[in-house]
């Protein structure tokens, strides 16, 4: 098995909101491939520092994790859709190996 976990933002590169019917949207497509998923409390979002082209950008970011058996290719996919529907640089997508019990 494998848990991916995805960092979405709260926010655009400009520092607008992210509409949070995008949020549900996103959510509901993987919930559509994987029939479950986790997600961190809005309520109390991460902080992502990071910096590019020498601008420093503050992100509030949610996690989406799911654990499945399927291989990277999907979330590859999914990765370019994301960065494209949320106007972001990059999104980060983490997988490990994991061992349930």
């Amino acid at each position: 098995m494998k848990k991916y976990v995805i960092y979405l933002p709260l926010k655009y590169n400009d520092a607008s909101n992210v509409e949070p019917e995008k949020l549900e949207e996103i959510q509901q497509q993987l919930m559509a491939v994987f029939s479950a998923i986790t997600v961190s409390a809005l309520s109390a979002p991460f902080k992502g520092t990071w910096r590019h082209a020498g601008v420093e950008f503050v992100d509030d970011i949610i996690r989406v994790e799911i654990i499945t058996d399927e291989e990277p290719y999907f979330f590859r996919n999914f990765k370019r859709q994301l960065k494209r529907t949320l106007r972001q640089l990059d999104i980060v997508i983490t997988v490990q190996d994991i061992e349930t019990i």
